[in-house]
């Protein structure tokens, strides 16, 4: 991902400070308590998570992903479209700098009727011209709220440098909206994102670049939000994240010589004496013990005034080495313009 001069806030909503990876020999307190949430709802929730990294060919490639969290009405869902457009394969405008000009609309159609929308813009100028064989990503993002349900999703991305639409890349598929049934603690989407801040603003005081297509360097040490919901108000509760290693081989001779487990951690917490407000997390994974090749991330979360934990969250990333002939590119202003459009 390219990096932008926005410093994350020092104020990350429940920003954990337990950072540090623990021990994979076992020393930290293993979760006894059995997974007892309902699992109804998990595949709609791991479906959506199949989608991130997927790529739409095209004039210029983008990566993208879904994202569920729950809306402000117990009927309402908070559906994120995430794009990474390869930043080499966009038009720049000399202006001052050089200008990049991108719009993401995410539609979401219901038995072939249009029943939300959202057009987000926005524009990078950076301090030289991207080079074609550059594929890191321009981070888009736009959000619809709807119930859940199954729909048809068309993410559109227009390049605004080239004009009367010359240049644009579309996607389509269909989806499940998940329902967020906070009876027993439940765990959203685990969203990713670069080691730098960005325009993705889930929350309050959150600021991250997502990053769609879920490709993290070596030694980085991205971000990771999710929010909780359904534990017992003004209650503690209990956390696990793990990230570990889902290679296999291929039966050609090779070996994996990296460690599966090379991140966990337990944390604890109060969650809001407001029903309505979820635990909203942010923390940051260190990658120094993973080696190049796929992983994925799992949350759990336990109430530990009930004894109900939540089903496992999963999230896929892949780990590549850092490429350090690649150039120095610096983003000197991200901007969104003041048109963005909205259809209820």
């Amino acid at each position: 991902m390219l990096g932008n001069r926005s410093a994350v806030p020092a104020r990350l909503g429940a920003l954990l400070c337990l950072i540090a990876a623990l021990s994979a020999s076992g020393t930290s307190e293993l979760l006894a308590q059995q997974d007892t949430a309902p699992r109804s709802n998990d595949t709609a929730f791991r479906d959506l998570d199949k989608t991130g990294g997927l790529k739409a060919s095209g004039a210029f490639p983008f990566d993208y992903q879904h994202l569920a969290f729950r809306g402000p009405g117990s009927d309402s869902v908070q559906l994120w479209a995430v794009a990474s457009v390869h930043a080499g394969r966009v038009r720049g405008v000399f202006d001052g700098g050089w200008r990049y000009s991108l719009g993401l609309r995410f539609d979401l159609f219901e038995r072939d009727s249009l029943v939300a929308s959202e057009l987000r813009r926005f524009e990078h100028v950076l301090n030289r011209e991207v080079p074609h064989e550059i594929s890191d990503g321009f981070p888009l993002q736009a959000a619809v709220k709807v119930p859940p349900g199954d729909y048809t999703y068309r993410i559109e991305i227009v390049d605004y440098n080239w004009s009367e639409g010359r240049s644009t890349n579309t996607k389509s598929g269909d989806l499940t909206v998940p329902e967020f049934d906070i009876t027993r603690p439940l765990v959203s989407s685990i969203a990713i994102a670069a080691d730098s801040g960005g325009t993705w603003e889930p929350a309050p005081g959150v600021a991250l670049k997502l990053n769609a297509a879920r490709i993290v360097r070596k030694r980085s040490r991205p971000y990771v939000y999710f929010e909780v919901y359904g534990l017992t108000p003004g209650g503690e509760y209990r956390g696990e994240v793990k990230l570990r290693s889902t290679w296999v081989s291929r039966g050609k001779g090779e070996r994996f010589a990296g460690a599966y487990q090379p991140f966990q951690m337990q944390y604890r917490g109060t969650a809001p004496s407001d029903a309505d407000t979820p635990v909203r997390t942010t923390l940051r994974l260190d990658m120094r013990r993973t080696e190049p090749g796929p992983f994925e991330i799992t949350v759990r979360i336990v109430d530990l005034s009930t004894g109900f934990s939540s089903p496992v969250r999963h999230a896929r990333l892949r780990v590549q080495e850092r490429d350090r002939r690649r150039p120095t590119l610096t983003i000197i202003e991200v901007a969104e313009p003041a048109n963005t459009e909205e259809t209820p």
